[in-house]
């Protein structure tokens, strides 16, 4: 084998980096994190990103706090949060990262008394990272056994409901990876409470699997469709009595059930398995079973998507199979109901899943030999590119009725790229009395923007748009910061540009105060 081959074969295998993701779900009932978060944010592997989804917060800013206060010296950054009501996910990504995580975004949807209150719903952040457009969803949907149609619903809605300004992906299904975590609420239906208990006080809970409820509608068709899971090897993680490890003893006996989940989809994956099984190949109603939702033309020459006739004859055979696959897949009440079948049948783009909703009995235990064989054929294509490297509870948290349940996936980036904007060195010193000049350099002038700032910050900043010590407006190629605002305290400082088009800090120089003998 030449040098040239190994040298090019080297450059692929750098290309195709995989980075650590870290994604933890905790229904905390109220409490504050008083058993610590060092263990539960593995921080001995030092995963790139680090998502904490809560629910049933009582103190909002209490987890986000305890997250700053352990990760600030292990060179992280917050990407973002949001929270609706006591729903809430905080993201933090490793510092190195930053110059590649860009258009970051929130959204959040309330499926609560029919979609007007936020005590169940989905909070998300959205991102680009490196080549790869990237959702992860906190959802808390309706508890109680008989509540699992409901429980699809809402998750119909939020992925509906939510749209983003990024025209890649301009909704969560159109992202390369989705990863949905938080308290889904789905149980175990058939055997009874004692049984139940009986057979994981025996060890052998992965009996109870065929009994779960979100597993069941997945191979139904009627949610999640097109989602992994990691296997399930640990006890269920509700319902307990708090500060124990026993399950529930009180006069309601909740049958313990995995509510508890983190899920992920790719959309790659998901689109081979529409050309596979050539849903598309006529162009009229089997392009209804694809992933590729109707777009504009430019939007599609864009993504290099297949092509969906348009025509208003196929909208209306769009929208009659797609009103009719709804109501075969689940029952939907209120005013949430409403308004997604509203969005089916109107005038306006349908914005559900086709796939999800149209191909239910696809999924269902009819594929032939030769489909199963497809199928096959595209998850081991793919199989690499989120491996799961573990799924576990975490039986020492005890404060909550629920243990927190976390995923930690490798997941395939392309790494090899040059960061869009970046100082012209990676350290600066500056003199104490003197002004600081900074010299930045960016690819793509029209990036800059003159609402685009320049932070400065204690090396052990975690969030660019409130924790900085002082600014200047950027915008341009050169930025100086005067003598009288380099502090007078401190051995380490960072300077950070935040790209006002992209959402984000992008680029990231360390200062170094030089004070007179």
């Amino acid at each position: 084998m030449s040098l040239l081959t190994l040298l090019l074969l080297y450059s692929v295998v750098m290309a195709e980096g995989r980075l650590r993701l870290h994604l933890i779900t905790y229904n905390v009932a109220g409490g504050p994190p008083r058993e610590g978060l060092v263990s539960l944010l593995d921080i001995e592997n030092t995963p790139d990103l680090v998502s904490l989804g809560c629910e049933e917060l009582g103190d909002t800013s209490a987890w986000e706090d305890e997250m700053d206060e352990v990760l600030r010296t292990k060179s992280y950054y917050r990407v973002q949060k949001v929270t609706l009501n006591q729903i809430q996910i905080v993201i933090y990504a490793l510092k190195k990262h930053l110059p590649f995580l860009t258009h970051v975004e929130t959204e959040y949807t309330k499926t609560g008394f029919g979609g007007t209150w936020g005590n169940k719903g989905g909070v998300t952040v959205r991102f680009r990272l490196y080549d790869k457009t990237v959702a992860i969803v906190n959802s808390h949907l309706s508890a109680h056994m008989d509540q699992k149609q409901i429980r699809d619903e809402e998750y119909w809605n939020i992925m509906a409901e939510q749209d983003f300004d990024d025209p890649y992906a301009e909704h969560l299904y159109d992202h390369d990876y989705l990863f949905w975590t938080g308290d889904l609420n789905y149980r175990l239906e058939g055997p009874s409470n004692n049984q139940v208990k009986a057979i994981i006080a025996a060890g052998e809970h992965d009996k109870l699997l065929m009994y779960d409820q979100l597993l069941e509608e997945q191979q139904t068709g009627h949610a999640f469709i097109g989602f992994h899971e990691g296997p399930i090897t640990f006890p269920p993680s509700y319902k307990f009595d708090p500060d124990t490890d026993v399950y529930d003893s009180s006069e309601k006996q909740r049958v313990p059930a995995w509510c508890d989940r983190v899920l992920w989809r790719i959309k790659a994956e998901r689109q081979a398995i529409v050309r596979a099984l050539n849903w598309h190949s006529d162009g009229h109603s089997d392009s209804l079973l694809s992933d590729v939702s109707v777009r504009d033309e430019k939007k599609a020459e864009c993504e290099g998507d297949v092509e969906v006739d348009a025509s208003p004859n196929t909208f209306v055979k769009l929208r009659k199979k797609t009103v009719s696959l709804m109501k075969k897949t689940a029952h939907y009440a209120g005013s949430s109901g409403t308004a997604l079948l509203r969005t089916a049948v109107g005038s306006q783009p349908i914005k559900i899943h086709r796939s999800d909703i149209a191909c239910a009995d696809k999924f269902k235990h009819v594929l032939n030999t030769l489909q199963r064989q497809k199928l096959s054929d595209v998850e081991l294509q793919y199989a690499k590119s989120v491996e799961l490297v573990q799924y576990v509870s975490y039986p020492q948290y005890k404060a909550s009725d629920h243990k927190p349940v976390a995923a930690t996936l490798l997941v395939k980036f392309n790494t090899a790229q040059s960061p869009m904007l970046k100082f012209t060195r990676p350290s600066y010193e500056w003199q104490l009395g003197g002004k600081l000049e900074l010299s930045i350099y960016c690819s793509n002038k029209t990036l800059m923007s003159s609402w685009d700032w320049v932070g400065l910050y204690d090396a052990n900043w975690t969030e660019a748009e409130k924790t900085y010590l002082t600014f200047q407006w950027a915008g341009k190629e050169h930025v100086i910061f005067p003598g009288s605002a380099l502090p007078a305290t401190g051995t380490k400082y960072n300077v950070v540009y935040f790209s006002s088009q992209l959402n984000a800090p992008i680029a990231i120089a360390e200062v170094i105060p030089v004070h007179k003998q």
